[in-house]
């Protein structure tokens, strides 16, 4: 399974930490979706907007027991929705992500989330305390 990412776990280390496996990955953007920060957290969430953008990567050829660690992970905040991701190259790829189930659009601000302000702010701490 391809696993397309948009917030903490488009840092390597970050997935390693859940997952302890490397896979590959490629740059992708996911169309009508956009990313916002969860309120009062350092991460994101994703939920439908139309003609939004969101940029990540996608994990590929994700097993099963890593799955199971990354739904851990993700909590009941998130439900994992099978999307179609765009490569750079203009490829689509069946994928699916993590997006946070409609009963719970409320946890998430106005505000975007930044990979480098989340790296530069928040990855030590974070890797420090949320991975299973």
């Amino acid at each position: 399974m391809n696993i397309f990412t948009y917030g903490t776990l488009m840092i390597p280390d970050v997935m390693y930490a859940v997952t302890t496996r490397e896979f590959r990955f490629i740059d992708a953007i996911l169309r009508s979706y956009s990313r916002f920060t969860v309120k009062g957290e350092s991460y994101p969430g994703i939920i439908p907007v139309t003609d939004a953008v969101t940029e990540g990567i996608i994990y590929l050829n994700v097993d099963e027991p890593s799955l199971a660690r990354l739904d851990i992970f993700e909590g009941d905040l998130y439900q994992r929705t099978p999307i179609q991701a765009e490569t750079q190259e203009g490829k689509i790829l069946n994928a699916e992500t993590y997006v946070i189930k409609p009963e719970h659009r409320d946890y998430l601000s106005s505000k975007g989330w930044d990979v480098e302000e989340f790296v530069q702010n928040s990855l030590e701490a974070f890797l420090n305390s949320k991975p299973p």
